[in-house]
């Protein structure tokens, strides 16, 4: 048994907000039928614009990757920051979240 297994999901939630993020919820590992076509009309629309990698079948169903999981952990990063820009002065715009933590560092690091 790992060490996520013998933890509560209140438990897991706490740890999550411990770590800095914002947001925590836990889910089914399994779409069903309609979560299946409600992404495949999401795809059939475009909407992924140039992420090919949306269009995985893995993306439908986590089984294929992971053949015993039973739930999936996710998490949500705030971008928002309160720093303003300068005013008066030219500068570069850069979208707010590229201002703070990279989440692929943060998930790395945790």
């Amino acid at each position: 048994m790992n060490e996520l297994s013998s933890l509560s999901s209140r438990q897991i939630k706490e740890k999550a907000l411990e770590l800095g993020f914002h947001k925590i919820g836990i889910a089914a590992a399994t779409l069903t039928d309609t979560q299946v076509q409600r992404l495949q009309a999401w795809l059939g629309l475009g909407y992924h614009a140039d992420m090919e990698w949306m269009g995985n079948p893995n993306r439908q169903d986590i089984k294929l990757v992971m053949p015993k999981v039973r739930s999936l952990i996710c998490v949500a990063l705030n971008y928002y920051t309160p720093h303003q820009r300068p005013e008066g002065k030219e500068y570069g715009k850069i979208s707010r979240y590229g201002w703070g933590r990279d989440y692929h560092k943060v998930m790395q690091k945790n």
